[in-house]
This record gives C-alpha cells, sequence and structure tokens, in this order.
C-alpha cells in the first residue's frame, strides 16, 4: 500500500503558501540569485503597448539556467533538500565561475510561486553547452480535487534556438489540451498485436473527473491556453535576454493574463495608491543595501505602457543607502549578543556614547539566538528637532515616509515582511499610543537593519507561507530583548524625564533656533510684502504727485504772467509746491535692509526709478524757470518769507520724522521692559512660593539635605530659563549703538550667506560641465581624425576627387577645421603659459573668427591707436576667450539695431581697456548680477561666458566690470572694462 498525492496538494504547497504578490515575486528572485544572475527581471507589457492585443507579465533572470535533467530531476521535483543542507557550490562552471553563494531559498517550492502571477505559464530556461528547454503549463489544472499528480502532464520541448519559437509553442499547447482529451489516456492501453483496447471503467471515470462543480474552470483553462500567444515584442525579448547574459543562460517566465494586481501596478492614479506602495516597497531593498557595499544582484520591475516605459521601483524615489545614517539624527549601531545583552555605540545628534544594556530576563540556553547586529537611523518628526539642513531634512523625511521601517536581512538578503508599514513586530507604535513621551521610538520615523545569517542564528526561521518569523522560544526571547533594548535607551536619554539630559538639552536648543530663525523669517515675510504693496502702490503715488505738481506750475506760471501779480496772490501755490517737493524725495519705495529684492523686484523698482528720474528732468528746469520768474516779479521782503516758509517746512518736516521714530522707540522700549518685568515676577514667583510650607515641614538634617538639592534644581532650572529668553534681549540692546546698523549688518550678512551658498552650488554644477566639456571634446577630437582621414583617402581616388560633390564637402570641411583651429587654443587654457599679447593681435583675431557675422549683420569697428598699441600680459587663450564672449554678446544684442557698433580703446590715464557696442544697455541693478555664474537674459543662454571671464582675469591679475558711467560708455550700450585688480574690486 502507497500514500497517493492529489494534484491540489501541489497547488497547496505553491500558490497556497504564498501570502501575495511582492512574496511571490521575491521567491522567484531567490531562485534567480541561488542559479547565480547578476540580473533579476520583472516585466509587465500593457495591452496597447506598441500595438499588443493583450497583457503579458516576465520574470526573468541571467543565472546559470537548467537542463533538459534539471527541470525532470530538480525543477518538477517538490521539496529538493540541495538548498536546504546549506551546502556551499564549488566555484566551477555551475556557479558561473563566480564567488560561491549562501542559497536564498531553502523550501524547494518557491519555483510553484508563479502560479501566484497569472495563467498560463511559458517557461524558457538555458543552461551553459545545452539547448533551450521550454515548458508550457497553467496551474490552475492543479485546483482539480479529482485528479492525482501522476494523472498530469506537463508537456516540455528541447530546441536548439529560438528562430521557430511560435510553432514550439504551438506543440507544447497541444501537448498541454492532451490533459482534457480521451486519447491520452487510450494510449496506455494497447494489446499484444498493436491495437487500441476499449476504455476500462476505471479510465472512463478518470476522464469524467471534470465533474459538473469544475467544468467552468475547464472551459477556462481551455480558452486561455488556446489564446496564448508570442509576438515579435516578446519573442525579441526573449533574444535581447539571453544576448545580454555573460553566458547566453538564464530562465524566462512568462505568463498570460497576470493577475489584476499586477496590472493596476502600471496606473499612477490615486486609486490604488496604496497597493502600489506596498508592493514598491517590498520590493525595494531586495538585498541589503544599508552596508553600502556593492550588490551581487541587480533587480528591477519594467513596466510598458503604452505612453511610457518606466522602472515600477524608482517611481516613487530611491531606496536607502549608507550615507544616509549620516543624516540619522539618532544614530545606533551595536550588537544584540543572543543571551540578553546589546553592546554598541548611540549617535545623539553630533554626540556619540557609548552603551551596553542587560536584559533581566532569566538566561535559558534553550532560547539562545545567536549574536545579531542592529544599525537604525532615526529621524526627528519636525525639522525644528533635526539638526538636518532644509533640504536634508526633506531628503530623509521623504524616504522615511515612503520606506521608513525597521527591515531584517538574512545572509544579505530581506526577510519578508519586515520592513514593512504594517510590520511592526517590536510593537512600537503600540506603546507611543499609550505614551509618547515615555516611548519615544516611533516605527514610522526609523530606518535600519537586523543582521541575521544561518549560521548565527539557525533557530530564527522564515514560516511557510514566508510571512515572517516563526514564534519560536528563540524569536520570543530576542523581540523580548530587543523590545526591552528600546524601552529602557528611551528611559535613559529620550523620555520627557529621561535620566541623562543630553539629548533634551540639544533638542531644545535646536527648538529654540528654529523658532528664532522662524519668527525672523516671519518678519522678512512681512517687510517683502509691504515692499512689494509699496511698488504696487507708488505709481499710482507719483502719477497723483505729477498731476498735482504740473497743475500748480501751470497756474503759478499764469499768475506770474500778470504785470501786477503780488505775494499773496501766489503765496498758496508756492507754499504746495514746497510740501509737494519735500513729498518728492518720499516717492521711491524704501529698500529693506535685512533682505535682498528679488529680481522682478528689482526690475520694477529700476524702472519706476528711471520714469521718477525722467519726470523730475522735465519738471525741474520749469520749476527753475519759474522761480527766476517770481524773483523778478517779487519784492526782496516777500522773496525772504517765501524762504523763511521753505526753511522752516524743512525743519517741521525734519522734527515729524525724528519724533515719529522716537514714539515707536519709547512704545517698543516700554513694552519689552513691561514684559521683562512681568516674566522675571514669574520667574520668582515660582522659585519662592512653596517657601514656608517647604521650611516649615523640615524635621530632620536628611530633609534639609533632600530639599536643599531640589532647590538648586528649580533656581538652575529658572535660571536656564531666564539664560535662554530674558538675558539675550539684554545682551543684545546692550550692544546696539548708533555707530552700528544692525540692520543693515545682518542683511548683509544674510546676503552673503545666500550668495556663498549660491555659489558652492553653482561650483558643483561647473564641475560636472568641466567634466561634460572635456568629454564632448574628446569625443570630437577622434571624430573629427577619423573624418579627416577619410577625405585625405578619398582625395587620392581620382575617381572621387574629380566630382564636384566632393570638392565642396572638402572645402566645407576645410572651413570647420579653420574654426576648430581657431577654437583649438581655448580647450588648452590650463597648460598655456603668460605672456606678452598685443591687442591689435587680439582685434585681428576678432576679425576673423566673426568674419562672417560681421559681413551678415554689418558691424563697425571703431579701434583706437591706444588700444592697438597696448600690450597685455596674459595667458593667449584667456584673453581670446574673454573677448569673443563679449563680442559674440554684442552681436546678438544689436541685431535690432540700426547702427551695430562695437568700439575697442584703451585709457593711458587709468590703464584701463574699453569694449563697448550700441547694443542694448545694461541695466543699473544688473551690472553686477550678470557676471553670476548661470545668469543670463539672452533666450537658451547659458550663464558662464562672463562668469568664467571674470574668474580667469582674477587669476591673471585684471578685473571686469560693466558700466554705464558715460564718460566710459559713449555708445550708450553694453560697455565692459577691463582693469588691473586691487583692493577696491576684490
Amino acid at each position: 500500500m502507497q500514500f497517493r498525492t492529489k494534484a491540489r496538494a501541489v497547488d497547496l504547497l505553491g500558490k497556497g503558501q504564498i501570502a501575495d504578490l511582492p512574496t511571490a515575486i521575491t521567491e522567484l528572485w531567490k531562485n534567480g540569485y541561488d542559479a547565480y544572475a547578476d540580473n533579476l527581471k520583472a516585466e509587465l507589457f500593457k495591452k496597447g503597448y506598441q500595438g499588443l492585443e493583450n497583457d503579458y507579465f516576465i520574470i526573468s533572470d541571467d543565472g546559470k539556467g537548467m537542463s533538459n535533467s534539471d527541470i525532470l530531476d530538480k525543477w518538477l521535483v517538490l521539496g529538493t533538500d540541495s538548498k536546504s543542507r546549506a551546502e556551499l557550490d564549488i566555484e566551477s562552471e555551475d556557479t558561473l565561475w563566480k564567488q560561491p553563494r549562501i542559497k536564498a531559498g531553502e523550501k524547494g517550492i518557491g519555483r510553484l510561486s508563479i502560479a501566484y502571477v497569472g495563467n498560463p505559464m511559458f517557461m524558457i530556461s538555458k543552461k551553459i553547452g545545452y539547448n533551450y528547454e521550454l515548458v508550457f503549463f497553467d496551474w490552475r489544472l492543479l485546483e482539480n480535487f479529482n485528479l492525482f499528480i501522476s494523472d498530469i502532464v506537463i508537456p516540455t520541448k528541447t530546441v536548439e534556438n529560438l528562430e521557430n519559437l511560435e510553432d514550439d509553442l504551438i506543440f507544447l499547447k497541444r501537448e498541454f489540451l492532451k490533459n482534457f482529451t480521451e486519447e491520452k489516456y487510450k494510449n496506455y492501453y494497447i494489446n499484444s498485436n498493436g491495437e487500441l483496447d476499449d476504455i476500462t471503467t476505471s479510465d472512463k471515470a478518470f476522464v469524467s473527473k471534470w465533474d459538473n462543480q469544475q467544468l467552468i474552470l475547464k472551459d477556462e483553462i481551455i480558452e486561455s491556453v488556446l489564446q496564448s500567444d508570442l509576438n515579435k515584442i516578446l519573442i525579441k525579448n526573449f533574444s535581447d535576454h539571453f544576448d545580454r547574459a555573460k553566458y547566453k543562460t538564464g530562465t524566462i517566465f512568462l505568463t498570460y493574463n497576470p493577475i489584476d494586481q499586477i496590472l493596476d501596478l502600471s496606473e499612477k492614479d490615486i486609486d490604488g495608491l496604496e497597493d502600489r506602495k506596498f508592493v514598491i516597497s517590498s520590493l525595494t531593498g531586495f538585498t541589503n543595501p544599508f552596508k553600502g557595499e556593492e550588490s551581487k544582484v541587480r533587480n528591477s520591475f519594467l513596466i510598458n505602457k503604452k505612453d511610457e516605459t518606466f522602472d515600477l521601483l524608482n517611481s516613487r524615489g530611491n531606496f536607502f543607502t549608507k550615507d544616509d545614517f549620516d543624516l540619522a539624527d539618532v544614530y545606533i549601531k551595536g550588537i544584540f549578543d543572543g543571551y540578553g545583552s546589546f553592546n554598541g555605540k548611540i549617535r545623539i545628534y553630533d554626540e556619540v556614547i557609548d552603551y551596553v544594556y542587560t536584559s533581566s530576563r532569566k538566561k535559558d540556553k534553550r532560547s539562545f539566538y545567536g549574536e545579531i547586529p542592529i544599525e537604525l537611523g532615526y529621524s526627528q518628526g519636525e525639522e525644528k528637532s533635526s539638526s538636518l539642513t532644509e533640504s536634508q531634512f526633506k531628503s530623509i523625511k521623504d524616504k522615511v515616509e515612503e520606506f521608513g521601517g525597521l527591515y531584517i536581512f538574512r545572509d544579505e538578503f530581506r526577510v519578508l515582511p519586515y520592513g514593512r508599514e504594517t510590520a511592526d513586530f517590536l510593537r512600537f507604535e503600540e506603546r507611543r499610543s499609550k505614551r509618547a513621551g515615555t516611548y519615544y521610538f516611533s516605527y514610522r520615523r526609523m530606518y535600519g537593519y537586523l543582521d541575521i545569517t544561518r549560521d548565527r542564528n539557525e533557530f530564527l526561521k522564515d514560516k511557510s507561507s514566508r510571512e515572517g518569523l516563526i514564534n519560536n522560544a528563540q524569536y520570543r526571547a530576542f523581540t523580548n530583548d530587543a523590545i526591552s533594548f528600546f524601552v529602557t535607551l528611551a528611559q535613559d536619554y529620550f523620555a520627557t524625564e529621561a535620566k541623562e539630559s543630553l539629548f533634551l538639552n540639544k533638542k531644545k536648543q535646536l527648538n529654540d533656533e528654529h523658532e528664532a530663525l522662524k519668527a525672523d523669517k516671519e518678519r522678512d515675510r512681512k517687510e517683502k510684502i509691504a515692499f512689494t504693496k509699496s511698488l504696487n502702490e507708488y505709481p499710482k503715488k507719483l502719477e497723483e504727485h505729477q498731476s498735482k505738481y504740473e497743475n500748480l506750475l501751470n497756474e503759478l506760471d499764469a499768475k506770474l504772467d500778470n504785470l501786477n501779480v503780488t505775494y499773496s496772490e501766489i503765496e498758496a501755490i508756492l507754499d504746495e509746491l514746497q510740501r509737494l517737493d519735500i513729498e518728492f524725495k518720499g516717492l521711491l519705495p524704501k529698500v529693506p535692509k535685512r533682505y535682498k529684492p528679488t529680481e522682478t523686484q528689482k526690475e520694477r523698482l529700476y524702472k519706476f526709478e528711471n520714469r521718477l528720474n525722467n519726470y523730475f528732468e522735465v519738471v525741474a528746469p520749469k520749476r527753475e524757470l519759474l522761480n527766476r520768474k517770481a524773483q523778478d516779479k517779487l519784492e526782496i521782503r516777500d522773496l525772504k518769507i517765501d524762504f523763511t516758509k521753505k526753511f522752516n517746512s524743512y525743519i517741521s518736516s525734519l522734527e515729524k520724522e525724528l519724533n515719529s521714530n522716537r514714539q515707536t522707540l519709547e512704545s517698543k522700549a516700554d513694552s519689552l521692559l513691561k514684559e521683562y518685568k512681568e516674566r522675571s515676577r514669574n520667574l520668582i514667583r515660582n522659585l519662592s512660593e512653596n517657601k514656608d510650607e517647604i521650611v516649615n515641614n523640615i524635621i530632620s538634617k536628611d530633609q534639609v539635605s533632600l530639599n536643599t538639592d531640589k532647590i538648586q534644581d528649580l533656581y538652575s532650572s529658572l535660571l536656564n530659563q531666564a539664560q535662554g529668553t530674558l538675558f539675550p534681549l539684554v545682551e543684545h540692546i546692550n550692544r546696539l549703538s548708533f555707530d552700528i546698523d544692525e540692520e543693515q549688518v545682518q542683511g548683509a550678512y544674510k546676503a552673503q550667506y545666500d550668495q556663498m551658498k549660491y555659489q558652492w552650488e553653482q561650483t558643483r554644477d561647473t564641475a560636472q560641465l568641466g567634466i561634460a566639456v572635456e568629454i564632448i571634446d574628446h569625443e570630437f577630437n577622434q571624430l573629427y581624425a577619423k573624418i579627416n582621414n577619410q577625405i585625405n583617402v578619398l582625395n587620392n581616388n581620382e575617381l572621387v576627387s574629380s566630382i564636384k560633390e566632393f570638392n565642396y564637402l572638402e572645402k566645407n570641411f576645410k572651413q570647420l577645421e579653420d574654426k576648430y583651429a581657431l577654437l583649438s587654443p581655448l580647450y588648452r587654457i590650463s597648460g598655456a603659459v603668460t605672456k606678452d599679447i598685443s591687442c591689435n593681435v587680439v582685434f585681428k583675431y576678432l576679425l576673423e573668427f566673426f568674419e562672417n557675422q560681421i559681413e551678415e549683420y554689418n558691424i563697425k569697428f571703431e579701434v583706437s591707436a591706444s588700444f592697438k598699441n597696448h600690450i597685455i600680459k596674459i595667458k593667449e587663450p584667456v584673453i581670446h576667450t574673454i573677448f569673443i564672449n563679449i563680442v559674440n554678446n554684442a552681436v546678438y544684442w544689436m541685431r535690432n539695431k540700426e547702427e551695430r557698433i562695437i568700439k575697442l580703446d584703451y585709457l593711458l590715464d587709468s590703464n584701463e581697456i574699453i569694449i563697448a557696442n550700441s547694443g542694448e544697455k545694461i541695466p543699473d541693478y544688473r551690472l553686477d548680477k550678470i557676471f553670476d555664474l548661470f545668469y543670463t537674459q539672452r533666450p537658451n543662454g547659458r550663464g558662464i561666458g562672463l562668469y568664467l571671464s571674470k574668474q580667469s582675469l582674477n587669476e591673471a591679475g585684471l578685473d571686469i566690470y560693466a558700466t554705464n558711467n558715460k564718460k566710459l560708455n559713449s555708445l550708450n550700450g553694453a560697455c565692459f572694462v577691463i582693469n588691473q585688480l586691487s583692493s577696491n574690486n576684490v
């Protein structure tokens, strides 16, 4: 008598043991890793992608693959023990000549996970020195509880290549469909004469094992098999896979009709967001990334849909790396010894301390779980409590929100479900919900791992469902130790009443600094709003002022035309004009000193200032003319009265401004003094309110000592509060002086910090740009050499050289060669030597370089003799680059001008070189800005040339600046001046 196994058992061992989609994919990837693959891949082809009419899902690896005997003797044998024995392979062909790996799989049933993702399945596998092996099967066949394993046929086929893959699939489908026909069973009953016997009764029973309850399943399987197809996209994918593999080996699983959960992963709308997040967070970190070691395998999950292709695993940001531990406000690294003790280091902000913990539980060898290293980062929930910059905090916060948790890796492979949002196996959130002040650690804010291995932790084993570790004595001992460790650590350093104040003090300092900066930013914000508002209001004020002023001037002019005009008739007009003259000085918006206006605000301010100046230039002559006219008409007595009134109006205006600011000062001083007194009284009250009660209750010497310590602690705490709030204000006021404008100093420092921060960011970009240019230049040189060589070869061929078109080609290439020859010195600046360069040589170089543009735009050069005769000591490529950049910009900005002139001059008195043009004038507020890296007003410009020009000249002891000084900028366009570098222009 023997056991007989139902086909249903395979289904239960396979799909029935897989908890979810990520687990199914992970199990198949583990098998790929065990087969020494370097690349593990999942790929979804959605209907509509390049005209596909169906959905397909592929899981593949470039491992060692399988031969026919491997499939029959291993892959189709359930529960193989080669992995569970944990025997290391020997480096050989069987390991693809790689270092032997510790097996990630262990139960011998992970291969059945493919049944979870869809049906039917088409497998292709290739081993070194063997043909391709094909397998076709629909795992739903196993769901028929009437069938035994021996009743099932799994069709396979061996082929030399993939050229006839579509025909091969048809053959396999026909073989598989024999599972549903009587023909299959007749083949087993051939008599000695070679004739077919009738089907026996038992065989008829066998054929009828698809009862009424499962006819629908039978029809679904047959329909799916008949519709299973191949197309050019899939076949190319298969071919490319094996071509890319180093040894042309590997295994591919193609599943038809992938489950809805897989199809939904391709969507990016809000529906199903949590499910996508669950899958992504489960499949990322497949191998341990926290150690910073290069992974032995790369895994990806490509989504191919109609309008795009993307890697699902990177679609919600990158996973953690070892460098992310540097961004942790709290960092834990150490080892649990297996008996209940922890020994390691804790970093709290920037302070590193040794930390030892021993559990109070009873030590029992039966619960020994082996050494477990832990490395864990912890991110503060609020930026104000973090020591990170704003960008650093956002970077790590985004990762923690997406992937945060405590992961477990066995032999560098992730153990599911640990690390998932719902896998809080040490119950951090449960404790924290009871009292966050005591139980500091939150599962959602941590990231890191526990490192277990088969050798060290042999009793920590996976559940058969791959839903975590088995809850045995060793697992319970470890979780109890870990929970106690985190609870004790929180009580020692992080609880609201912690034994050590290191963390709390630093956190309070950071919170105070953050609140101060927040208040400062809020003040800045209000000032910016007020300034923006003033920019909006002042044009209207100017219009009203201009209208009043011009009306008064016209009225005054009319009255002065009267021969007998008296002072009393024009007195009111003169008084109102004087008032408007004083008011004119306040028409320009006041720029806050504490922050730098934006470029848009500067431009608006510049335009308004121009408008104001233009207005003044119009009315000032008219007012002066009328003043002289009034002086001619009026008596000296009347003029003295008018002068006295003007004098008094200035005095009155000044007094008004001074008194207004004095009142503001007195009000603020009174408010601060009142608040200081109130806070002081509260501190004194907190220290003295229970004095009599405490003194009266003392009846022993011990109580005196105890209460002395308490009072001393209370005094220290209150004094710290005063030192943190009251005293800094007094010290700040004490430092104030009329000689120092604190607002201006603070604004200058802030502007300097912003500029340094900006320059640092640009420097990094410049470095990357330099590398790119170097690579492009190298590639260009190679390409140029190849083309030049081929043209020379063709030129030696009389048949080719006589062709008219070839002569044109050669001539055009020679022109390109000439241009490259002009540019070639610019690529060798670092190796150039400083020497005397004639400015006349530079001028001739420009004429040659810009020959086409000069002719096309009819550009004229005005070059002085002093410029031509001037000698400048500098590296030749540097001066060429600078002049090319400036002249090239001039050509662009002169395009729409009727007269296009470029002026080159040298001023002997000031030792300055002038490069001016008749193009667009540079606004005053941009004169300095144009030398900033990446700043440009030119469409598609890069903003690099002038920055590099200034840097290069500075290195040579020279400087360059732009100016609108009419003495230098005679063409009223853009004007640049090169002079000697001095302490005034550093």
